[in-house]
């Protein structure tokens, strides 16, 4: 017999089925990205109303299949809408940078609470109308690279990848040697390597002090503090880049980074 099960979840995407119904993608809470069929999900009157909506957040009813098919939504109680994401061509644009991301990088069910978790803490900071002159590029930037870090593909941006050395940080008697000290962004290898250590190589992409403690704070920082931070948007395109290298499915063009600058190449 089919199981029933009880998740918090996060709609995603949904198209048309049958006449009637609808094929829901959600990120659950404990059993991540899953299918469901909605039944009568499309007539006027389902029981479903707006819980289908992208980016709203329900607590789903749901049943397991025996067999590896489908699974049926029996019901979806909204927890929060996230309606204010329909208020703003940036927030809805920013939400669904994410939305895109995980639709293109996370396989099915594959539990991951700390990724749901992510997911819907950036949308809490999208929702708040407090933080409307914010920007909210570095949100989705921070949001990527600590998916990225959920996922396995953590970039190493507190040690050289070469010689595993701490990187320096930033002190009063240090500051004016260090703002002119460049590094190296390696995709290939994960992170980043040394001023001593670049200098031995010719990959990756080159960055001065800021940038990489702009990376960094990306990375570290909780995702509400990121809206803070000076913009470096030259660095997109290399976020853009590393998330390319490790996911193959995104699609470029979903992240809109047509406008960007390019970070230079290494060299000695």
């Amino acid at each position: 017999m089919p199981k029933i099960l009880r998740t918090e979840a996060i709609s995603l995407h949904s198209v048309a089925y049958a006449e009637s119904s609808k094929i829901v993608t959600f990120f659950t809470r404990d059993f991540g990205k899953l299918n469901f069929l909605a039944k009568g999900a499309r007539r006027p009157n389902s029981k479903f109303g707006a819980a289908l909506e992208t980016f709203t957040h329900a607590k789903l009813i749901i049943y397991k299949p025996e067999t590896p098919k489908l699974y049926i939504l029996s019901d979806a109680e909204i927890i929060h809408p996230f309606s204010e994401l329909q208020s703003s061509t940036e927030r809805y644009w920013t939400g669904a940078q994410i939305i895109e991301f995980v639709l293109a990088a996370v396989d099915f069910d594959e539990p991951n609470a700390r990724l749901f978790n992510l997911i819907l803490s950036a949308l809490m900071v999208l929702s708040d109308q407090t933080l409307a002159k914010m920007n909210f590029d570095n949100l989705v930037l921070a949001f990527f690279l600590k998916a990225a870090s959920f996922l396995g593909y953590r970039p190493e941006l507190a040690n050289c990848v070469t010689c595993r050395k701490p990187l320096p940080k930033l002190h009063r008697e240090n500051k004016e040697k260090l703002l002119r000290t460049k590094f190296v962004f390696d995709i290939a290898k994960g992170g980043i390597l040394c001023a001593s250590c670049r200098t031995k190589s010719t990959a990756g992409s080159l960055l001065i002090y800021n940038q990489l403690a702009y990376l960094q704070a990306l990375l570290y920082l909780p995702l509400k503090r990121s809206l803070n931070l000076n913009p470096q948007p030259e660095l997109r395109n290399l976020i853009i880049q590393y998330l390319k290298h490790h996911f193959e499915k995104i699609n470029r063009s979903a992240f809109s980074i047509n406008q960007t600058v390019s970070v230079p190449k290494a060299s000695n």
